[in-house]
């Protein structure tokens, strides 16, 4: 899964005040391995890092903290030195020079907090405080899983593939297609684990990729090479081929200027000498087994450029049967680059395609910061769009969406590339609906509906909650002045407070794609409500081991460690879900089950000045964590029961009429969208002999 808001707050976390308090003279790079030795060693020896963890919480002089920065960077280089990695991690963390022996406490404790799968999330930290370029370690984790599923599903569930990175960054690729392949979508895996190689281009990005490789529990075949693949001494192709082979390159590297690349041997015609995005491509064929698939990401703009040798090279692909695919994605997806990418499914000419199939998913994902991310929901409607295309072999009308076709798409004969002039952008064949009116007048009529369902829905509310509140405010005076003294009463002596498991009874491993069962974590509390996006699941069997961290209808939950936000309160729908180990339950107890409704005590800790209590509680380190003594000491006023029913009465209502509003607004927001669309979108498309080049450039900056 892709890391989520909460790991990302801590991630940035440990890169604010902490990096300079840390580091001292020392440059940002070792600070960022100390934090990459730290996550390596929780996940590859943990007990070694339980070690060191309570030592750094038990820091008090600078010569300590100097010692255990030693010891991190000793444990991690013999780690790497096991499997065979030179690892000069002591030299780096040695650097280092913290302020207090408490800064040095703060960022382990704050490692111990994470949850979630972030070496990448680090690994992007890495690429842009170096300023490296090109999103040079971190490929988004869900572009590496579509591109791993849309490659490596044709192969039969009895063939163990063989997977090649040749430029393997964070070694994400060999990841995801290894845990793939092994299990082939099955629910056993395989006997036989695919056999994965990769190669780098720069000794650091080499011990990362290895720790990633390890953490993930494969077997780390990475070389170190220092020239581009294509300029080995005997100027041929490698022999070794692949079944898969999967790779981000980097995009627009300039050519050196020697004239290697005229001498080489190129099947599909020689790339111009200032742009190596064609070589990248050619490459990964040449390393292609009869029957293979490539995933390569190259940018939209590779695929109509006016460039002479590159529109020869798309010719030469496009009439070899080699160009399965074309998915063009969201901008701003990378790090330290806007050029917008697509992503090319191409296979070998021994096995070629008569048509090539266009998807347009620039439309999807959401923002995150300055970038993009794709969902798991996104993923699976590329994927499923996929299928629907390849299933059906049939051309269907372009941008055409229904239920089996979420995302725009369209096939494309090869006669139909060459009246393109050959072009691989995806803006050049999927338009985004039908001629005319047909495409536009459905989506305005159906947000037009909804809009008038929902407004009708607020006004029946709205006379509800008039008449509620009338009475309310005559009947709820009369029960707070008929009331006796309002008595303080602790929170643990009302409810059973319970913290999430560790994060080694619940942590990734136990998490999988084919679980069924939800598990809660703080991302998913949203306005008082746990989300039904549940993009996080364990199965029935882990859900049973963990029963005692099952949630029930009417239970509370709070946010154990990281941003403290209003907790949420549990839905019938819900109950069976798990919490993660950063979330805190309260449950009312039955012996006190009449003296207090789990509703007021919801309101209650959701009042601005009950959170600022918990967050003043929480402890003071880069991940704040809130310890389930503090939360107890809370005093909470308890009322009569009957004033508590009035409150919660009261306040219910209100909180249905705000959901009204909420929902007549966002109503609102789709009509606008589709009405913009139905009067501002051309009703004309540019005609299927206009050459690709002559056409205006539908790309945004």
């Amino acid at each position: 899964m892709e890391p989520g808001s909460e790991s990302l707050r801590v991630v940035n976390a440990l890169m604010g005040d902490l990096v300079d308090r840390v580091r001292g003279a020392a440059g940002v790079l070792d600070y960022l391995n100390l934090l990459l030795c730290l996550h390596f060693l929780r996940g590859a020896a943990p007990e070694r890092f339980d070690s060191l963890a309570v030592r750094a919480r038990a820091l008090r002089t600078l010569d300590e903290a100097a010692q255990l920065l030693k010891d991190i960077g000793r444990a991690t280089d013999e780690d790497m030195r096991g499997i065979g990695v030179h690892s000069s991690m002591l030299q780096a963390l040695e650097r280092l020079e913290p302020r207090t022996a408490r800064d040095l406490g703060k960022v382990v404790e704050a490692i111990d907090c994470l949850t979630e799968d972030v070496f990448g999330l680090i690994l992007d930290e890495y690429e842009r405080q170096a300023a490296l370029g090109s999103g040079e370690f971190f490929t988004p984790r869900a572009v590496v899983r579509l591109m791993t599923r849309l490659t490596c599903s044709p192969f039969n569930p009895d063939k163990p593939l063989s997977v090649y990175d040749p430029y393997a960054r964070d070694g994400g690729f060999l990841i995801e297609a290894s845990a793939f392949c092994a299990s082939n979508g099955q629910e056993h895996a395989l006997d036989a684990v695919p056999r994965t190689y990769g190669e780098t281009r720069r000794a650091d990005t080499w011990r990362l990729a290895t720790m990633n490789l390890l953490l993930h529990g494969v077997a780390p075949s990475l070389d170190l090479k220092r020239t581009l693949p294509w300029q080995d001494s005997s100027g041929r192709t490698p022999g070794e081929l692949f079944d898969v082979v999967l790779s981000n390159p980097p995009f627009n590297m300039t050519d050196p200027g020697r004239e290697e690349r005229r001498e080489g041997q190129w099947a599909f015609g020689a790339p111009p000498v200032d742009n190596d995005n064609f070589a990248w491509v050619q490459y990964c064929l040449a390393r292609l087994r009869p029957g293979g698939r490539a995933g390569i990401i190259m940018p939209n703009k590779a695929g109509n450029s006016s460039h002479k040798a590159d529109r020869t090279i798309r010719a030469n692909l496009v009439e070899r049967g080699c160009v399965e695919c074309v998915i063009a994605l969201p901008a701003q997806m990378f790090t330290g680059t806007s050029v917008p990418v697509s992503v090319w499914i191409l296979r070998p000419p021994t096995d070629p395609c008569d048509s090539t199939l266009f998807l347009n998913a620039r439309h999807m994902g959401t923002k995150n910061g300055p970038r993009r991310t794709l969902s798991p929901a996104d993923v699976e409607a590329i994927l499923e769009t996929h299928h629907a295309f390849a299933i059906s072999g049939e051309a269907l009308h372009r941008a055409q969406r229904t239920p089996d076709t979420p995302v725009p798409g369209a096939v494309v004969s090869r006669a139909d590339l060459r009246r393109s002039d050959y072009s691989l952008n995806p803006l050049d064949h999927v338009e985004r609906r039908h001629d005319g009116e047909t495409d536009a007048a459905p989506a305005l009529a159906h947000a037009q509906e909804q809009l008038a369902a929902a407004e009708a829905h607020l006004r029946q509310v709205q006379q509800t909650v008039d008449r509620r509140i009338l009475d309310a405010n005559h009947r709820v005076p009369a029960v707070y002045a008929a009331a006796r003294p309002v008595p303080m009463v602790a929170l643990s002596s009302l409810c059973e407070i319970q913290a999430g498991p560790s994060y080694s009874k619940l942590g990734k491993k136990q998490r999988t794609a084919d679980g069924t069962v939800p598990v809660v974590f703080p991302r998913h509390l949203k306005d008082q409500r746990v989300t039904d996006e549940a993009d996080e699941r364990v199965t029935p069997d882990t859900a049973r081991r963990l029963r005692a961290f099952e949630l029930h209808d009417q239970d509370i939950v709070c946010v154990r460690s990281g941003a403290i936000t209003q907790p949420a309160l549990i839905q019938p729908s819900q109950t069976g879900w798990l919490m993660s180990p950063n979330i805190i339950r309260l449950r009312v107890s039955e012996q006190h089950a009449h003296k207090v409704l789990p509703e007021y005590l919801f309101h209650y800790l959701c009042l601005d000045e009950t959170v600022a209590w918990m967050q003043d509680r929480a402890a003071a380190t880069a991940a704040p964590s809130l310890r389930t003594d503090s939360l107890g000491s809370l005093r909470i006023p308890l009322p009569d029961p009957t004033v508590q029913h009035e409150t919660v009465t009261a306040l219910h209502h209100l909180d249905e009429l705000d959901r009204a509003h909420r929902a007549v607004a966002s109503c609102v927001r789709r009509t606008r969208t589709a009405l913009a669309d139905t009067l501002l979108t051309p009703r004309t498309r540019t005609a299927p002999d206009t050459p690709a080049h002559d056409r205006p450039d539908k790309e945004t900056p």
